[in-house]
């Protein structure tokens, strides 16, 4: 029984210090919609029970029917480094759903952006949600 014991504490004692090695962070949007990063803020992306804008996602924002965000994509072979040189642009048509299932728009260029925002309506579309692009 003693053996059990110290076998079972070495494992609580192990599983406790993995705890430790992971960090993450979440920002509520709405409607189940959230901006979430893992390990590194370099992860930060948007989801709903699913990615539907990944890394790096540095301005959020909604209206009654949209959610849309400003994305700088990862560097190619470098899951940590942000490339700033290119801005994307996403329109996500709200659900209540669990997931994603009506339609999402992106990535967009600044021009798409502007012209699917007049076609669906969004009238000067704001980015309340902003995250910090200097993160090295």
């Amino acid at each position: 029984m003693l053996k059990f014991i110290k076998r079972l504490s070495s494992v609580v004692f192990f599983l406790s210090l993995t705890g430790c090695l992971f960090d993450s962070g979440t920002d509520s949007v709405v409607d189940g919609y959230e901006v979430i990063w893992i390990d590194v803020h370099e992860s930060r992306s948007l989801s709903k029970g699913e990615e539907l804008v990944p890394a790096y996602v540095f301005a959020v924002g909604y209206n009654k029917r949209f959610i849309y965000a400003k994305q700088h994509p990862l560097l190619p072979n470098s899951p940590a480094k942000i490339d700033k040189t290119v801005t994307n642009f996403y329109i996500i048509e709200r659900t209540k759903n669990d997931f994603q299932d009506k339609p999402k728009y992106g990535p967009l260029t600044k021009e798409t952006f502007d012209s699917l925002c007049l076609k669906f309506d969004i009238k000067n579309p704001e980015f309340d949600m902003n995250y910090p692009t200097n993160l090295y």
